[in-house]
């Protein structure tokens, strides 16, 4: 069982440290999609309003960008005195330990803290210091949206039937393990055109569905064809339940039309609906329809992992945690 922050006792003047959903995407400079960061927001409102003394710590992008933008944005939304009431710690991607699960630097980082919340369901399917080493040195909560991630999700894992899963995006290591285990729940299992090229590597099986038509460009594949989304599009119509990660073709280089009509499908139909991967959640956002599906996850591979585990190392991290806060 995990505990929430609304079970941190007597939280005033307690140091919280917060691993916060900061890793967004920024072009030129400015916010491109905030939809993580705001699903995070009531936790870090809470827990200053409670009168905690907050240090939040994140990562942003694979290597050391800086969290200023982030940062500086964060506090606009915050606002309030004394500068929002909280601290950010630099880039966590800046010492390699972070990456290596190194416990020092988990322990380095739990220095002169009371408390350790995880708000950061997106990165919790890594075995990173700060998701599964500080649970070991500091008592340890989940936030708001945590919570909701892993009860939402929950319901996923023995969908309603019939199921059906759209797979897209371009992590193939990350669809493997959800496609094994949909395979015996799921009537259709549906692939985007990234796939198209790593058939070998996918297993057959008949409800297995690869892009049977594709749009080139170049000489590489870029999208699904009007074939494949139709075929996706009968489906989610006669879908019980709905599972969709990932854009079906190449998004961010304009090539998002099938990935929105496939957001208007599944938001016009009767199914049950989750939804996760950052593109995914920009076609519903670009198409004002986030209140049409059943639930909008923060999480990629983190979602992905849970549907097909029910467990994410952050989760067990945080279980296995056995210390108390000091009263």
């Amino acid at each position: 069982m995990m505990r929430t922050i609304d079970d941190i006792p007597n939280i005033s003047g307690k140091k919280v440290l917060l691993r916060l959903t900061l890793n967004i995407p920024i072009k030129d400079g400015q916010i491109a999609d905030d939809f993580r960061l705001i699903k995070s927001l009531p936790t870090l409102r809470s827990l200053i309003e409670r009168g905690a003394r907050v240090t939040l710590i994140s990562h942003l992008g694979s290597g050391g960008d800086s969290l200023v933008p982030v940062e500086k944005y964060l506090r606009e939304k915050i606002g309030g005195p004394p500068a929002g009431g909280f601290v950010v710690r630099e880039n966590l991607r800046r010492d390699p330990r972070e990456l290596a699960g190194d416990e020092s630097f988990a322990h380095e980082l739990s220095e002169g803290q009371d408390v350790f919340v995880n708000e950061d369901f997106a990165v919790s399917h890594r075995a990173h210091a700060s998701v599964v080493g500080l649970p070991k040195f500091l008592p340890s909560y989940i936030g708001y949206q945590f919570a909701a991630e892993v009860e939402n999700l929950s319901r996923f894992i023995d969908s309603p039937q019939p199921c059906v899963v759209i797979l897209g995006g371009a992590k193939l290591e990350t669809k493997l393990p959800m496609i094994e285990a949909f395979l015996s729940k799921a009537r259709k299992i549906f692939l985007g055109s990234y796939f198209a090229k790593h058939e070998a590597r996918i297993s057959k099986h008949e409800k297995i569905i690869m892009p049977i038509d594709v749009i080139n460009k170049d000489g590489q594949v870029v999208d699904i064809g009007p074939k494949t989304l139709a075929s996706m599009q009968e489906a989610v119509a006669n879908a019980a339940s709905v599972i969709w990660n990932g854009p079906l073709g190449k998004f961010e280089e304009g090539f998002d039309q099938t990935t929105l009509e496939l957001a208007r499908a599944i938001a016009n139909s009767s199914a049950k609906s989750v939804v996760g991967g950052g593109d995914s959640i920009a076609a519903i956002r670009k198409l004002n329809l986030l209140d049409k599906f059943t639930f909008v996850s923060t999480g990629g591979g983190a979602m992905l992992e849970f549907l097909a585990k029910g467990t994410l190392p952050g989760i067990e991290a945080i279980i296995n945690s056995n210390l108390e806060p000091r009263t």
